[in-house]
């Protein structure tokens, strides 16, 4: 019995998770668009980190932070933070309406 209720609960969660979330709709919404700005750029963005730090700013409105990494294995490989924030209509899609990228000045290399 305890097995099958274990068994239970791991399809259940695992379900749960192919869901598609307003978190995920959103994430998937800051991707598309940064994938549309940084067009021939090398980068790499995780989606799973990106909606888990979705913060709901009003009913229809999600901010999204997260960490893009740009030249990932390269001897230039850096990160940078990016907040993205979209606003859901009345059919639950999402559009975004802010993006911005926040260099970090530690990442700048200063000229001698």
């Amino acid at each position: 019995m305890r097995a099958q209720t274990l068994l239970l609960l791991a399809v259940t969660l695992s379900l749960g998770a192919c869901g598609n979330s307003r978190n995920d709709l959103a994430a998937k919404a800051c991707s598309a668009e940064i994938a549309n700005r940084l067009a021939g750029k090398t980068y790499q963005l995780d989606l799973g980190d990106l909606a888990s730090h979705a913060k709901s700013e009003a009913a229809d409105t999600l901010l999204l932070t997260s960490t893009a990494v740009f030249d990932k294995g390269l001897s230039t490989e850096y990160k940078q933070t990016y907040e993205c924030r979209t606003r859901f209509d009345n059919a639950n899609t999402p559009s975004v309406i802010y993006l911005q990228f926040n260099w970090n000045t530690a990442d700048l290399k200063k000229s001698e």
